[in-house]
């Protein structure tokens, strides 16, 4: 037997306040306490019972929003409008543009075997990159991509500082402050992004650090409790038992 539960208000109060803010500290709480009565309900049902915690991201604190598409329309790269129904970016041609993924945004480009259009994006991104107020931590292009098993297709990708995080704008400054709100989405190397796992039940070894663990370890180690497969798992289950 195999129940899962969401429970995602924690993430819309650091979203809106940030990590460690008085509404997300107040929200983890109520989280903690919902924690408890599930697991004792569950054991009350089942003794044998393995309560399992996971989270899929950390937090950081956010203080600038970086537009690129800004750069992109000012290069000629991109023609874009507001869309009055939703107020998000409307593309209308482009040669680049911009994917934003909160601390991260993929370089799509329409033919990614123009060199000329490469090139030309290839520099306006290590332009950007060298003034440090515009927050940009690395630019990757399509092999290191690859190497990391991120965004197919994209021919660049922009990681961002933390607390820099992507913006939609289409006219005005580049970097602009944001203050008061908490974001995730960076690279999985900086430590802020580190998420959660508990596990406690019959059979596991209590008080047993793990230290920092691959993420994609952790479904083959459910796999594994429920005495089931998982033949296209490349992670190994984690040593959890007793």
């Amino acid at each position: 037997r195999f129940m899962t539960v969401h429970l995602s208000s924690l993430d819309e109060a650091e979203h809106d306040h940030g990590p460690f803010s008085l509404e997300a500290n107040q929200n983890l709480e109520a989280i903690d306490g919902m924690l408890s009565r599930l697991a004792a309900a569950t054991r009350t049902n089942d003794p044998a019972a393995i309560v399992i915690v996971v989270s899929d991201h950390g937090f950081v604190s956010l203080t600038h929003r970086v537009n690129l598409y800004i750069p992109f329309i000012q290069a000629g790269l991109l023609d874009a409008t507001i869309d009055p129904k939703n107020q998000t970016p409307l593309v209308k041609s482009w040669q680049a543009q911009p994917w934003l993924a909160s601390g991260m945004a993929a370089i799509m480009l329409r033919d990614p075997r123009d060199e000329q259009t490469v090139a030309m994006v290839r520099e306006l991104l290590n332009n950007l990159k060298s003034d440090p107020n515009n927050g940009i931590e690395e630019v990757l292009d399509r092999d290191a991509i690859g190497k990391r098993g991120a965004f197919p297709g994209a021919s660049f990708l922009v990681v961002m500082k933390p607390s820099y995080y992507t913006g939609n704008s289409l006219s005005g400054e580049v970097v602009t402050d944001m203050l008061g709100h908490g974001g995730h989405g960076f690279s999985p190397d900086d430590p802020s992004m580190r998420a959660a796992f508990f596990i406690d039940g019959k059979g596991i070894a209590p008080h047993h650090e793990l230290g920092i663990i691959d993420m994609r370890q952790i479904a083959p180690t459910v796999a594994q409790l429920l005495d089931l497969r998982m033949p296209s798992a490349t992670a190994t289950p984690l040593p959890v038992r007793q």
